[in-house]
């Protein structure tokens, strides 16, 4: 293992030529953590380079080809996402894999904008050595299967745009210069002529008369070579990409040969050929390949351990679930109405934190949410109401809502987006006013736009888009409770349907955040908009 500190001679050094070892970008503002990480890869022939800030990764990413980047989170001044949205900003780096690594306890909405970011994992600490040192493995693999394969094409492009100069000078000479094998034959397969790379190719002596050679001691079984000749008789040319073929020494090749029937004058038949050595491009494909179903592998050894831990998770609810209802029929008459509502309340939220389990794991096997469902926004704002009922009864808020549409989306995240705005709602209002929240409609073209207005202590213009930014908060903690990603939640929940969410406020007067989503019918027209009021 090779660790490389930064250094000013880096910066105004050219940039290198690829190096045999793969290099990993390690980036932490701690440096003890960067060796604790570095340690991991002992023995693995990388070369490690270091870097203690964003910035000092962004300078060092411009002397250095790395095969992937391992990004703290948390780090001052500039952060492991806004260090990331920077890498990806260069032509150079757009595509190179990062995997954030952070020690903090974070929610989806945090993960899924590291993802957003272009992120292919996300570690949380403390690390796993097996696990980090699989994945990043599977990265520098791959990086350097590719810089070999891109080698060997420039260095064969090179080659072959050197020999079409010299054809241009002498055609004669170019059968001797070529890489591709040059052949012609007869019907039945015996060699009439060929060129030296020919020769190179299959192994052969240059000084074997062509006329001893039949070419069916190439192909691995005798019917390929009476199949090709069906398909060469019936269509006069034939391309085959990728065929595997035989040495003189019995080492086994792949090849991709072109071949022409010819007919001269006398009615003879020959066969032309240009047939070239693909052996290293086939074994880097198969090598991508299996690179690929081992990173196939592990993700699905990741999801086997995430119905593992969520069936671990689910366990001990269904323990209180089951114990509590044992109570209430065991001992009715020991219980009086308020203790039993007591422990209703407990298997209550016990059976919803098994379905938000349930939804997580559902989430995790597919990868990507799917948005493409039919979704009543009635049902699902009755659901994030009976979430919300505990603080909607001690405010003494006046919830009121018109007939919402039918959208397509996903039920679960847009709950997240009814249950967070109107819980927001219910916490930014005045403490001597009665909070008033109202839930509305609109149909605009294909999309519904449907929006929650309240009465609450509102947003300065100014503020209008920081609010919806990650922990952007405008009050305190002390004031206000909160994470401050309730909002980002939101707008990555609204985005990912392909709709827009704003705000309109006045300070002291209230808020209106609109949020627009896709219509189940397109056709349909807004008719189906009841403005009836409900009090919830």
């Amino acid at each position: 293992m090779i660790i490389v500190h930064h250094s000013d001679k880096a910066e105004e050094a050219a940039i290198p030529s690829p190096l045999p070892r793969a290099k990993v970008l390690l980036v932490d503002d701690r440096h003890d953590k960067l060796l604790a990480v570095a340690s991991v890869f002992d023995g693995l022939g990388l070369e490690l380079v270091l870097a203690h800030s964003g910035t000092e990764a962004l300078r060092l990413l411009l002397v250095h080809d790395v095969a992937v980047i391992l990004l703290d989170v948390m780090m001052p001044v500039m952060d492991g996402f806004e260090t990331a949205a920077f890498i990806r900003k260069r032509k150079r780096s757009e595509h190179t894999p990062i995997i954030f690594i952070t020690a903090m306890d974070v929610a989806d909405t945090h993960v899924s904008r590291g993802y957003s970011l272009g992120a292919v994992d996300y570690i949380f600490a403390p690390v796993v050595p097996n696990v980090l040192r699989t994945k990043v493995s599977v990265f520098t693999d791959l990086f350097m299967i590719r810089a070999e394969v891109e080698r060997k094409s420039n260095s064969l492009r090179k080659e072959a745009e050197q020999q079409t100069e010299r054809l241009e000078v002498r055609l004669d000479s170019l059968l001797n210069r070529l890489d591709v094998g040059v052949f012609r034959s007869t019907p039945n397969a015996a060699l009439i002529t060929a060129n030296p790379a020919f020769y190179n190719l299959y192994g052969l002596d240059a000084s074997i008369d062509p006329r001893s050679i039949n070419m069916m001691q190439f192909y691995r079984k005798v019917d390929d070579r009476v199949l090709l000749m069906k398909e060469l008789r019936a269509k006069g040319h034939v391309h085959e990409h990728h065929v595997e073929q035989r040495r003189c020494d019995g080492r086994m090749i792949w090849v991709s040969m072109s071949k022409v029937l010819v007919i001269d004058d006398d009615g003879q038949e020959y066969i032309d050929g240009l047939v070239e050595d693909i052996t290293i491009r086939k074994e880097s494909e198969t090598a991508f390949i299996h690179k690929a179903e081992e990173l196939a592998r592990s993700n699905a050894e990741l999801e086997e351990f995430a119905y593992v831990a969520s069936h671990d998770l689910q366990e001990p609810l269904r323990m209180v679930s089951s114990f509590s209802s044992l109570l209430i029929h065991s001992f009715p008459e020991l219980l009086n109405e308020k203790q039993q509502y007591f422990i209703d309340q407990i298997i209550g939220g016990s059976q919803r934190m098994q379905e938000l389990i349930r939804d997580i794991l559902s989430f995790s096997k597919i990868g990507k949410v799917s948005t493409n469902a039919s979704v009543d926004c009635n049902d699902v704002l009755e659901k994030a109401l009976y979430n919300l009922q505990d603080i909607v009864v001690s405010s003494g808020a006046d919830v009121t809502r018109d007939r919402l549409p039918i959208v397509v989306g996903e039920s679960v995240l847009l709950g997240q987006v009814f249950q967070n705005l109107i819980g927001n709602a219910l916490k930014f209002c005045h403490k001597d006013r009665r909070p008033k929240v109202h839930i509305g409609a609109e149909r605009i073209g294909t999309f519904w736009s449907l929006s929650i207005t309240d009465n609450g202590i509102g947003i300065p213009f100014e503020f209008y888009d920081k609010v919806f930014g990650v922990f952007q908060r405008l009050h305190t903690r002390d004031a206000y409770p909160g994470t401050g990603i309730g909002l980002a939640i939101c707008r990555k929940v609204i985005l990912r349907h392909g709709g827009t969410i704003s705000v309109e406020s006045k300070p002291e007067c209230g808020s209106i955040f609109r949020f627009t989503l896709p219509c189940q019918d397109a056709t349909a027209d807004s008719s189906c908009v009841n403005p009836e009021r409900l009090s919830s």
